[in-house]
């Protein structure tokens, strides 16, 4: 199992470096606790640009709607469709709060350097360059295998020059989003898991747990079982290649590709930041997402799947450690 799925250095230099020994259930305490800090500290920090919005342009138009007898509901989804696009940014550039959760923990509770977070110095760009190269590629073949089967139109060729600028921005709000959330689950979560147990079961139960806390009510459905299979690609790659660079900049190409580089809708109802505009067939709702988009499509986890095999069929670039002795599950 070590040559499919290699134990990698900067996994066994965590594991020496660990000063707080904790079970697998309370390692998942703190997983979910972090989580949770992290998503305050997203809410918080998309709240007080967003309120400032609603204070300086839209504080007469509510209060004139409040007046008018219209719900507060109702005047909270028409605030949603009025949103600027630059939230979006902002939504995105927020994520950072995972990762700096994730540094906070290691430093100062765990005493783990940043590479044993697999943030080595060496080999860095390359590995950046590959991962945001393949991520591409990955929502490309998606979307091309769903246009071969009817399930997606390419509206143009031509990419759509503008909000060029707003666009360049939402690409570095997606690689601090993507780098953020791969610290959290493979930089954190899943070495502190491995210290004690196998790598395969780390990688699962790291996989599993972050899928998971995506699903919401819907455990069993193809947008989760689409979440598994990426989530297991990333870990994958973080073992073949001993480092979380690619990982984070893989991460960060798919949630760019998946949502602004391609605008994938039903026919007619493009918007927003986007590079290319591509028609949802929503009556093929299994081959094109219909209105959840990429994740909720076959073509993803075909792809996916076969991404999947060829990682783990791909030589490591590190040497493979022995397990650990006496393993605690």
């Amino acid at each position: 199992m070590n040559n499919m799925l290699p134990r990698p250095r900067f996994w066994a230099e965590a594991a020496a470096q660990i000063q707080t020994r904790r079970s697998l259930f309370g390692e998942l305490m703190i997983y979910l606790l972090l989580t949770l800090l992290a998503y305050v500290g997203q809410a918080l920090l998309i709240s007080i640009p967003v309120s400032g919005w609603l204070v300086q342009s839209r504080s007469d138009s509510i209060l004139e709607a409040l007046e008018g007898g219209q719900s507060i509901q109702g005047v909270i989804l028409g605030l949603m469709e009025e949103l600027p696009d630059w939230v979006t940014v902002i939504s995105l550039v927020s994520g950072v709060a995972m990762g700096v959760a994730a540094v906070i923990y290691c430093r100062k509770f765990q005493k783990r350097s940043l590479s044993s977070m697999g943030l080595q110095k060496k080999g860095w760009a390359v590995e950046l360059l590959l991962g945001l190269v393949l991520g591409t590629a990955l929502v490309t073949a998606v979307v091309a295998l769903g246009s071969a089967v009817g399930g997606f139109r390419l509206v143009s060729s031509t990419p759509s020059t503008e909000g060029l600028g707003l666009l360049v921005l939402t690409l570095l709000g997606c690689l601090i989003n993507g780098a953020s959330l791969e610290l959290l689950t493979r930089g954190y979560f899943a070495p502190s898991i491995g210290a004690r147990a196998p790598v395969s079961f780390a990688l699962l139960f790291s996989t599993c747990a972050s899928a998971l806390m995506q699903a919401g009510g819907a455990l069993f459905s193809l947008p989760v079982a689409n979440h598994l299979l990426l989530g297991l690609l990333l870990g994958i790659w973080v073992l073949k290649r001993g480092n979380l660079w690619g990982a984070c900049a893989l991460h960060s190409a798919w949630i760019f590709a998946e949502n602004f580089l391609f605008d994938i809708a039903p026919a007619g109802e493009h918007g927003g930041i986007r590079l290319f505009e591509v028609d949802a067939d929503a009556f093929r709702t299994l081959l094109s997402g219909g209105a959840y988009g990429l994740s909720n499509s076959i073509c993803t986890t075909i792809v996916l799947l076969a991404a999947v095999a060829a990682a783990l069929a791909l030589k490591s670039r590190d040497t493979a450690l022995p397990e650990p002795e006496n393993p605690e599950m």
